[in-house]
């Protein structure tokens, strides 16, 4: 299988714990060259849109329930700016059931699919293989 499927990984989450956790897990399988882990989503969305601009493509595991700016609001945040759908991939992390989240985070343009915390291997093997297929769909066109 390829490797570094992103440049840069980000993980937002309040949870110092759940960031490091799912930042070891993206590293073992080499998800990305890159790795940063947040727990203020503010400094986050800094350099996500740093990152962006630079033409970088990115993989946001994005936490729902967090004080301040929840993962409803970085979205939306995220919506105004101009950022290539094809540049960035959102996986929501949280522990809510998906029949509990509301419509339109789930059917963002940036949302490609919701994960239950704890991340887990499984979860980005899953990610792996769609982003080959991909990959295999564009050298095809």
């Amino acid at each position: 299988m390829y490797k570094n499927y992103f440049d840069v990984a980000y993980i937002v989450d309040d949870s110092k714990l759940m960031a490091k956790l799912h930042s070891k897990i993206i590293n073992k399988l080499n998800i990305s060259q890159e790795v940063k882990d947040y727990c203020n989503p503010i400094d986050a969305l800094k350099g996500l849109v740093k990152d962006i601009t630079q033409k970088k493509t990115a993989l946001l595991l994005l936490d729902l329930d967090m004080p301040n700016v929840d993962g409803a609001n970085f979205l939306e945040i995220l919506s105004q700016l101009d950022v290539d759908p094809r540049k960035l991939s959102v996986y929501i992390i949280s522990s809510t059931l998906k029949d509990h989240l509301h419509k339109e985070i789930l059917y963002h343009n940036f949302v490609r699919r919701h994960i239950v915390k704890p991340l887990k291997k499984e979860d980005l093997v899953i990610l792996q293989l769609k982003k080959l297929h991909e990959r295999n769909r564009q050298i095809a066109s």
